[in-house]
């Protein structure tokens, strides 16, 4: 039976619902999970106020009565999604191999392996390194206008989670380059012919998803994006050129 004629419309949108209903349920399930294990994952979102130097009882304060429980919602929401991730994905995949091609069906599982890497990479690099010091640089600027540092729980929570969320998202850069110079919309001519202008638009883009304006944030975001665009550059220029080999020694078409 062809590829195209395994299922009618229908019984497609019906795997997709079941695509739908099986992932908001494991949603549901690991933001449950997160909501019950709510103190550890605070814990985890507290390190790098206390790796800038704070004390998280001296500094933060809740103001509003129901401000501790919509942080847990959130909290457990984010948690949630990183959770069931996989599930998500597997499910997803599940839907769309079906429709795909052999040739394509290889493809699935690097990009998404790709696209994941680059994802925590980016969570992990902005609460390893820069979440520490820009608390510390705002802490230390506080400091300096003689003002007492005293943030509430929800405006950390919700800095926190924009700063993971936003560099998680910025770090997928190489993997949207390597995709549209495979589909041969862009190539790696291209890219290194307008390289200043994409140090531009680099800038910008940190500016935009960043959630504070300050120098230290959009430098710390603008350096990675642009190491990123040179390396998805570099490997854009080894496809290319593994693509024109391959062209150059296959054999010709007889008439």
């Amino acid at each position: 039976m062809k590829r195209d004629e395994e299922k009618p419309f229908l019984e497609h949108l019906e795997d997709l619902r079941w695509v739908i209903i099986k992932s908001l349920i494991a949603l549901v399930a690991a933001s449950l999970l997160c909501f019950i294990e709510t103190k550890p994952v605070m814990a985890i979102l507290l390190k790098p106020l206390k790796a800038s130097g704070e004390d998280p009882q001296k500094v933060l304060r809740v103001l509003g009565v129901v401000d501790p429980l919509s942080v847990q919602l959130q909290i457990s929401l984010l948690g949630g999604l990183v959770l069931s991730l996989p599930f998500i994905l597997y499910f997803v995949a599940q839907f769309i191999i079906p429709g795909l091609t052999p040739s394509e069906v290889k493809l699935l599982f690097p990009i998404f392996s790709c696209g994941a890497i680059l994802f925590i990479g980016g969570i992990l690099f902005s609460y390893f390194i820069l979440l520490p010091q820009t608390l510390q640089f705002f802490s230390a600027y506080n400091k300096w206008m003689g003002i007492q540092t005293d943030w509430t729980l929800q405006n950390y929570s919700n800095f926190v989670v924009q700063m993971l969320v936003s560099f998680g998202l910025a770090f997928e850069l190489p993997l949207v380059v390597i995709l549209l110079g495979i589909l041969g919309i862009i190539n790696s001519a291209t890219l290194s012919r307008y390289r200043r202008h994409a140090i531009v638009v680099i800038v910008i883009a940190a500016a935009c998803i960043t959630p504070t304006s300050d120098p230290l944030t959009l430098f710390l975001l603008s350096v990675p994006m642009y190491l990123l665009y040179e390396g998805s550059l570099w490997v854009l220029k080894t496809i290319e050129n593994r693509k024109r080999v391959q062209k150059d020694h296959s054999p010709e078409l007889l008439p």
